[in-house]
Parts: C-alpha cells; structure tokens; sequence
C-alpha cells in the first residue's frame, strides 16, 4: 500500500504551540503526531 500523508499548514488553531513546534511533530502523550501515523500505516 502507498500513502501521502498531508502534514502542512499554519498550525493557527494550535498557537501558542506551533510557534516553536510544526504541527506535525506536535507530541500526543511522548509521541509525535507524524509518527502515531507513520505507525498506523505500517500495520
């Protein structure tokens, strides 16, 4: 199976935050978003 994850814009909703941080690597708990996707994707 193949993917495109989308992974861009501004992050607004999320200021202050996203000031510093990309949205994508935004941690949920210790983990990134990008990587609880990536993880999905491989089951």
């Amino acid at each position: 199976m193949q993917a495109i994850i989308l992974a861009g814009g501004k992050g607004s909703r999320l200021r202050p935050y996203t000031t510093i941080i990309p949205k994508p690597l935004m941690p949920v708990g210790d983990v990134p978003v990008l990587e609880i996707i990536i993880r999905r994707l491989k089951k």
